[in-house]
């Protein structure tokens, strides 16, 4: 059907979705008061099936109204009523529209919230898609990374190349970014993990020793964690955590162990052991290798020609000195630092 001609008055209607054809058709039909689809076809100057369309429409808008008989003949309703009626229901329609703009508003800051957020925890399956993040959180620290790393590695592998997998790191300390990480003492057992560790450690990075580190994690800026689920998988899921308080949670584990850690330091052969710990008095020094010895407490005190109660002062002097809180942690460190290379690697039960 092709548009007809109508003055530029027609187009005040298009606002209340009334067509110019059928705002002409119902003009048409104003002046008539009662006519079929035949009777106006002639006047529009299309075909009756055509005007019939026409009349159907503007009845079902309201602007008209026909007769039960066939063929129906069809009566305008009175502009103040019909055109009143359509404005109302279009000023209903909009109010309802204005109202729903505080739940779209709500909606929108929730989207940007997440998007800028994102899920507090979300799982990574693809190893792929782990390293990516990885790096990319790497590149985007600004302030500090913090790491328990414990066999099997994962992202960093002891045959790549020092250079190649520490470029990022290089470079995120040249922009201020401290590198902390306390290392599990089985790690040290691998072949090629000593010199490993030790070039990360003159490259920069604080390093410090665990007995037996519970799982691995690597957290950046305090905003980003990974965790994988197994650590004895190398290639299992890992966990991504986002600023919240699990995140904290996890931070203050690392700085409790971090605490409980020893400091790492090489000999000139490149052995790993203890740093040495100038808090420790001279006196307090004196029990290391008494203690790496496996002596007992009398035996020790006989040793030193001391009482019980100053060799009980003693040992409080050096666990406070090594920053340790109990008896073994005490003395598997004053065995690392009386004979550090005497210590055997451990195999750790499954």
């Amino acid at each position: 059907m092709g548009t007809m001609r109508s003055d530029s008055s027609a187009r005040a209607l298009e606002t209340l979705g009334i067509t110019l054809d059928e705002e002409r058709a119902y003009r048409s039909l104003l002046s008539r008061r009662l006519a079929s689809a035949s009777d106006l076809s002639s006047t529009l100057g299309i075909s009756t099936r055509a005007t019939q369309r026409l009349l159907e429409a503007l009845a079902a808008k309201g602007l008209a109204t026909h007769s039960p008989e066939r063929p129906r003949r069809y009566m305008p309703v009175q502009p103040e009523f019909a055109v009143e009626a359509i404005v109302s229901q279009r000023q209903a329609e909009l109010e309802r529209a204005r109202a729903a703009i505080p739940d779209l508003k709500k909606h929108a800051a929730k989207r940007r919230d997440d998007a800028e957020r994102g899920e507090v925890v979300e799982l990574v399956t693809s190893r792929d898609a782990e390293r990516r993040i990885f790096e990319q959180a790497q590149h985007a620290a600004r302030h500090e990374v913090v790491t328990l790393v414990r066999p099997p590695l994962r992202v960093t592998r002891l045959d790549t190349p020092f250079e190649q997998d520490k470029q990022a790191q290089r470079t995120a300390r040249a922009r201020g970014v401290h590198y902390r990480s306390i290392v599990d003492a089985d790690l040290l057992a691998l072949p090629g993990a000593p010199a490993r560790v030790r070039l990360e450690s003159e490259s920069g990075e604080e390093i410090r020793v665990f007995p037996e580190l519970p799982f691995k994690i690597a957290i950046f800026d305090r905003r980003i964690a990974l965790i994988p689920l197994n650590p004895h998988e190398p290639d299992g899921a890992t966990l991504l955590v986002r600023s919240s308080a699990l995140l904290d949670a996890l931070y203050a584990l690392f700085e409790s162990l971090w605490e409980r850690s020893t400091p790492l330091a090489f000999s000139s052969a490149g052995v790993p052991r203890i740093a040495k710990v100038s808090r420790v008095p001279d006196t307090a020094a004196k029990l290391l290798p008494l203690l790496a010895a496996g002596l007992n407490d009398k035996a020790i005190a006989h040793e030193l020609d001391v009482s019980s109660a100053t060799l009980n002062r003693r040992l409080a002097e050096l666990m406070k000195g090594l920053d340790t809180r109990t008896r073994f942690q005490m003395g598997w460190r004053a065995a690392l630092e009386a004979f550090p290379e005497r210590a055997p690697p451990r195999t750790r039960s499954k």
